[in-house]
This record gives structure tokens, C-alpha cells and sequence, in this order.
């Protein structure tokens, strides 16, 4: 009995190490590989609880496989955000300008009803409310209030890691000669960008480090 509560110790340490080495980012949110790791860890961790005959290291060793490999993966998609768009997919529109996007609702396989909940979920009861609607990576669905009259458009994310989200320059009525004017006025190029926000109007920039 000694023995079976010394092991089960060791096991819950090592998976609360293997979770804070992964970083706060698996704890927040679960995207589908780490959706995996979690389960295979939480998996392998059992086999020397459930199975005293076995070795200690049948676990340990298995489960600090999974994690460097996650830190690996978590690295990769960090830095090539290309690998992280094809591993875990990217933001879906869902609505634009209060108007329902029943084609991207289809490739999502949401029903309306699955649309509704989720958006009763956000405190919206009419699609009409929303000038934005994403279902993100993770599943969860983020909008954006429409502007009241007289109000200003809500700001989006313009570029991130040097990528351009064109579906937002177009709901601001932005175009790409209005970046090449923008880049150029700022003598930047779209490596050097980090993040850009902004509305039709009004722009923020952070430029990358290093």
C-alpha cells in the first residue's frame, strides 16, 4: 500500500511538471494536439498506478516523450505561424455586418440552432447585434458588437505575425492599396510587423523585436 501511494505521488508531481513545462497556454485553452497530449499523458500516467508490476519508468519515461514533443511542436507553430495555420486551423467568419454566413456555417457543420446558443452564450440574441462573429481555433465563438450610429468601427486585427487578414481589411473597407500606402508611409515592411489594430481610421502598430 506504501509503495502504490509513493507511486501515485511521483506520477501526480511529474504530470503537474510535464503540464507547467507546456506553459499557461494548455491550461487556457485546448486546441486539438494538445486536446491529444492531455489524453495521452493522462493516459500513460495511469498505467504504473493501475499496474503496480509495472516499472516506474513504463510512465515517466512515456510522458516526458509527449511533453518535449509538445514543447517542440509549440515552438514550431511559434515560429513558423504557416506550420501553426495548418496544425491548428485558423479563425472562422461566421458573421460579417450582421449577415449570417451560412456557407462557412456549413463547413463548420453548425446548425442555426448551434449558432444561436452559442451567441446567447455571448449575451447576443439577434445575429443583426454582431458586426463580427469568429468561431476560433479552439471551438469557442468571439464577437464583435456592432457600432451604433455616429460610433466608431470596432477595431480588428489588421495584421498578425506578419500575415494579412484580408477579411478584415475588407470589412473596413480597406484595400491592399491602402496597405502598400500605409507600409509605405511607415517605412515598413510586413516581416517587421507583429500586430497591427485598427478601424477605417485609425491604426495601432507593434513592430517585431529583434
Amino acid at each position: 500500500m506504501i509503495i502504490f501511494a509513493v507511486r501515485t505521488l511521483l506520477i501526480y508531481f511529474l504530470v503537474i511538471f510535464g503540464m507547467r513545462l507546456m506553459g499557461k497556454r494548455q491550461l487556457g485553452e485546448l486546441q486539438p494536439s494538445e486536446l491529444v497530449t492531455t489524453f495521452l499523458i493522462s493516459n500513460l500516467a495511469s498505467i504504473c498506478i493501475e499496474d503496480t508490476a509495472q516499472p516506474l519508468a513504463a510512465s515517466v519515461l512515456p510522458v516526458l516523450i509527449i511533453v518535449a514533443v509538445e514543447i517542440f511542436n509549440s515552438a514550431l507553430c511559434y515560429r513558423f505561424p504557416g506550420y501553426s495555420r495548418l496544425l491548428e486551423g485558423k479563425p472562422v467568419a461566421v458573421i460579417r455586418r450582421g449577415k449570417v454566413d451560412q456557407k462557412a456555417l456549413a463547413s463548420l457543420r453548425i446548425s442555426g440552432e448551434d449558432l444561436m446558443a452559442a451567441l446567447r452564450g455571448q449575451n447576443v440574441f439577434d445575429p443583426g447585434e454582431s458586426f463580427l462573429a469568429l468561431v476560433e481555433t479552439d471551438g469557442s465563438l468571439s464577437t464583435y458588437p456592432a457600432p451604433q450610429p455616429g460610433q466608431p468601427q470596432p477595431v480588428l486585427p489588421l495584421i498578425v505575425d506578419g500575415r494579412v487578414v484580408w477579411e478584415n481589411l475588407e470589412l473596413l473597407g480597406l484595400d491592399q492599396v491602402w496597405l502598400n500606402k500605409y507600409l509605405e508611409e511607415h517605412h515598413l515592411t510586413l516581416n517587421k510587423i507583429f500586430l497591427l489594430l485598427g478601424d477605417s481610421r485609425n491604426q495601432s502598430c507593434t513592430k517585431k523585436e529583434g
